[in-house]
C-alpha cells in the first residue's frame, strides 16, 4: 500500500477529501500529510446549504497522533464557500475542530494523558508542545464541557466554601454540587457580591428555585449571599467547621492554661495538643494512656474537651425536637464550665442555631468541598502556583467539574 493510501486509511480521509501527498523529514523528525479538497461544492457551516467554492485559505497544519515516534501534521489549504444567507466562510474539516490547531484524536489523548498526570508541563513534553498550547487544549476542552452541561440537571444540596489560592490573603469561593461531587464553578474573592455573582452565573433561576439547602461555614457575606438569591434554600452550618471552632477553643483553654498551672502539671499536659484535637476513635494506645493522666488531675482543658465532645452526639439527633432539645441542655452545660473561649462559641452557636439545627433535617456536609480543596491544593502544589486566576480556574474546572471534556 502506498502511503497516500495508508494515511487515507489512518486518518479516515473520505471524498471530497483527498490525500495528495506524504513528505517526511528526518531532520525536523515530522512526518507532513497533505490533504486537498476536490470537490467544486461544499455544505456551509451555518445553514447546510450546498453552495459553491469561493476560495481557498493559506496553507495550516493540525498536529495529529505520531508516526513511528515521528510528529505528524495533516496540512491543508481549507476551501471557503460564498452562501447567499451567511456570506463567506469556511468549510468544516473531518479532523478537527474550528479553531483548533490539533486534531481530534490528538487532543482526546492529550486529556486523556491531563487526567492521568494531572501535570500540564510533564504532559507537554511526553507530546512535544508547548506548555501555553497544553492550556489552550485544557481550556477549550472545559469551555466544550460547560457548553454540553445540561441546564435542566435538578441540583438539590450545595456547598459553598473559601479557598485561599496565593500568599497572602487571594481567596477564591467555590460551589460544589453536594449530590453529584462536583465543582460547579468558582469566582475570585469571598464577598457577598463574589457569592452573588458566583451562584447567578452558575445555576439559571429554575436550578435556583429547586435548592433545598446550601451547606456553609458561618462566614456572614455567604450567608447574606444565599438569603438573597435562594430565598427558599434552607442554610445549613457545615459539620466540619463547627467541630473545628470547637477545637480551637479546647486549643485556646490548653494554651491558656499551660501559663498557670504547677510545673509538674505543665509537664504532663505539654505536648498533649493533637491529642485533644485528634478524633478519639483514633487514639493510639499510648495517647490515650496520656489522655487518662490528664483526666485525672482535673484540668481545665479536660472540661473544654468534654464540651467539645458532647456536642458531637448533637449529629445523631433523629428529629428537630430532640435536636433542640439537646442543643439546649449542650449550651447551658457549656456555659457552666466558665471557660472564656468555650463560651466565645457558645454564643457564637448561639446567633446561628437555625443553621445548625437545619443539619438534622437535610444531614449534609461540606465534606465533598473539604475533599474538593485538597485537590485544589495538590492542583496549586503541582503547577507551583498559579499566576492567573484565570489558569486557575481552568484547571479546577478541568479535574473537578464532572464535564464532558472530549471533542
Amino acid at each position: 500500500m502506498k502511503s497516500k493510501e495508508l494515511y487515507q486509511q489512518i486518518l479516515g480521509i473520505e471524498y471530497p477529501w483527498e490525500v495528495t501527498g506524504v513528505e517526511l523529514s528526518l531532520e525536523d523528525e515530522e512526518v507532513l500529510v497533505r490533504v486537498e479538497y476536490v470537490s467544486n461544492t461544499a455544505k456551509c457551516p451555518e445553514c447546510g446549504r450546498e453552495c459553491s467554492i469561493y476560495d481557498h485559505r493559506r496553507e495550516r497544519r493540525w498536529r495529529h497522533l505520531d508516526t513511528c515516534q515521528l510528529k505528524t501534521f495533516i496540512v491543508c489549504s481549507v476551501p471557503r464557500i460564498n452562501c447567499t444567507k451567511h456570506g463567506v466562510l469556511s468549510i468544516e474539516v473531518p479532523w478537527s475542530e474550528s479553531h483548533s490547531r490539533f486534531t481530534v484524536l490528538f487532543e482526546r489523548l492529550a486529556i486523556d494523558m491531563l487526567l492521568i498526570f494531572k501535570k500540564q508541563k510533564r504532559v507537554g513534553e511526553l507530546l512535544r508542545i508547548s506548555f501555553d498550547q497544553i492550556h489552550r487544549i485544557m481550556k477549550r476542552a472545559v469551555e466544550r464541557g460547560l457548553s454540553r452541561r445540561d441546564l435542566s440537571d435538578d441540583i438539590r444540596y450545595i456547598g459553598i466554601d473559601e479557598k485561599s489560592y496565593r500568599c497572602g490573603h487571594s481567596y477564591i469561593t467555590v460551589l460544589t454540587d453536594i449530590d453529584k461531587k462536583r465543582v460547579l464553578g468558582l469566582i475570585e474573592g469571598r464577598q457577598k457580591s463574589s457569592a452573588l455573582s458566583l451562584i447567578r452565573d452558575t445555576l439559571d433561576a429554575r436550578q435556583r428555585e429547586g435548592v433545598k439547602a446550601v451547606c456553609m461555614d458561618m462566614w456572614r457575606p455567604y450567608i447574606n449571599a444565599t438569603r438573597e438569591c435562594l430565598k427558599s434554600a434552607d442554610i445549613v452550618h457545615d459539620r466540619f467547621h463547627l467541630m473545628k471552632y470547637l477545637n480551637n477553643a479546647v486549643d485556646s483553654v490548653r494554651r491558656e492554661e499551660m501559663r498557670v498551672i504547677s510545673i509538674k502539671e505543665r509537664k504532663i499536659l505539654k505536648g498533649s495538643r493533637y491529642i485533644f484535637l485528634k478524633n478519639k476513635e483514633k487514639w493510639t494506645d499510648k495517647q490515650r494512656t496520656r489522655f487518662q493522666q490528664i483526666r485525672d488531675i482535673n484540668l481545665k482543658t479536660s472540661q473544654a474537651w468534654l464540651v467539645k465532645e458532647n456536642f458531637r452526639e448533637y449529629f445523631n439527633s433523629q428529629s428537630i425536637n430532640d435536636a433542640k432539645f439537646f442543643f439546649t441542655e449542650w449550651v447551658h452545660n457549656a456555659k457552666e464550665t466558665g471557660l472564656r473561649p468555650i463560651i466565645e462559641i457558645v454564643n457564637l452557636f448561639i446567633k446561628h442555631t437555625s443553621g445548625i439545627i437545619n443539619y438534622v433535617i437535610h444531614k449534609i456536609t461540606n465534606s465533598i468541598s473539604e475533599i474538593m480543596n485538597s485537590i485544589i491544593q495538590e492542583i496549586i502544589f503541582t503547577a507551583r502556583g498559579f499566576k492567573r486566576y484565570e489558569s486557575l480556574k481552568t484547571a479546577i474546572l478541568f479535574f473537578l467539574g464532572g464535564l464532558s471534556l472530549y471533542p
